[in-house]
């Protein structure tokens, strides 16, 4: 229980610092930018290809690899060299992507080796960056928190390499071992139906959790309530769907989220707890995509961070208001629920049935 601790805190601290310099970084070439809201749409868009789009190869490569906590020191690094570029905003994005990319893959690794198959762990780990975007967004005085923010991920980077070290030495925390090739003749349909299931759903929360508004959401206070919800809606997540099981948990908060949206603008109550329902569903589409690559915890990681960018991409296009429509965004919800209904009761015939998981590794 102790290593579990160790491991799961660090990451889920250092994510908010990691997200917090990322979202920081944004804001200032948006200020920099002025008017120019070409420069900085285009930032935001270059950052969230490459920071989301490159966690699917570099997790491929990472479970290969085995230096997780390296992996994810590295990153912080990147991330730090990336605000000290912000003069030069593509160069800046590209590098601090990059370096967001990797502390995700190998926290995100390292967190699903100790997970036990469950999504509590994966929830909590996840869920701080949320907040950490937010305070990143909001912050002040570029200058002096740049600075700071460099000698957090600095910091940060050096208590991973003796995380590293903690977990080869005293934990015996190992990747699964796998070959470089995939073999995708060994991947079954209802498996494949699974992960598009999850895939989808995962879309719909990133394309519709990026341009959800609130009317009564006027302030930097509630601004922070409004995001603690979600963030304690995809830590509780895992925690609540260990405990009452994976899929009565997500189709029964997307319904009465799909319901709460329905007098979200008018009642802030009503907003809070349909965000917090909407997003009690990460964790458990994480858990559910990795069980069904047991040998491929990152490459499983980035597949649902490449579905969050891809259902982010068409906000950024005349589609856009769709996603900002409340009547669009209760529909999809409803959707989610039936896709993680009928993907999460194929997971639990051809998944959690099979002893070992549904894709067994060939060996080089």
């Amino acid at each position: 229980m102790h290593k579990r601790k160790v491991i799961v805190g660090t990451y889920s601290l250092l994510h908010a610092v990691v997200d917090m310099g990322c979202a920081l970084l944004l804001a200032e070439i948006a200020r920099a930018a002025g008017a120019d809201l070409r420069l900085s749409s285009l930032a935001v868009i270059a950052y969230d290809i490459i920071a989301f789009a490159l966690q699917l190869p570099f997790g491929y490569l990472a479970d290969r690899l085995n230096r997780n906590a390296l992996v994810s020191a590295f990153g912080c690094v990147l991330v730090a060299a990336g605000l000290l570029f912000s003069a030069v905003p593509f160069v800046a994005v590209t590098v601090a992507g990059i370096g967001n990319a990797c502390f995700h893959i190998g926290g995100g690794i390292d967190v699903l080796n100790i997970s036990e198959g469950k999504a509590t762990l994966p929830g909590v780990y996840v869920a701080t960056g949320a907040m950490g975007l937010y305070l990143g967004t909001h912050g002040s005085v570029w200058s002096l928190t740049a600075g700071w923010m460099c000698a957090a991920l600095l910091l940060g980077a050096a208590i991973l390499v003796w995380l590293y070290r903690k977990a080869k030495r005293d934990y015996g925390i190992e990747n699964v071992p796998c070959s470089l090739r995939i073999h995708p003749d060994r991947i079954s349909s209802p498996v494949m139906a699974i992960v598009l299931c999850l895939f989808l759903t995962i879309c719909v929360r990133g394309g519709f959790g990026l341009v959800m508004r609130f009317p009564w959401n006027d302030s930097f206070g509630i601004g922070v309530v409004v995001v603690g919800a979600v963030v304690l809606g995809k830590a509780l997540g895992g925690v609540i769907g260990d405990r009452f099981g994976w899929l009565p948990t997500s189709v029964t908060s997307l319904t009465l989220a799909a319901v709460l949206f329905t007098f979200a603008d008018d009642f802030m109550v009503c907003g809070l707890m349909a965000l917090f329902l909407f997003n009690i569903t990460m964790p458990i589409t994480l858990a559910a995509m990795v069980e069904c690559f047991p040998h491929r915890k990152g490459m499983s990681f980035g597949i649902t961070t490449f579905a969050l960018v891809a259902g982010a991409m068409p906000v950024f296009s005349e589609y856009r208001d769709l996603f900002a429509d409340r009547n669009m965004l209760i529909v999809a919800t409803v959707a989610s629920a039936g896709l993680l209904w009928i993907g999460l009761t194929l997971f639990a015939r051809f998944v959690r049935n099979v002893s070992g998981g549904v894709y067994e590794e060939k060996r080089d």
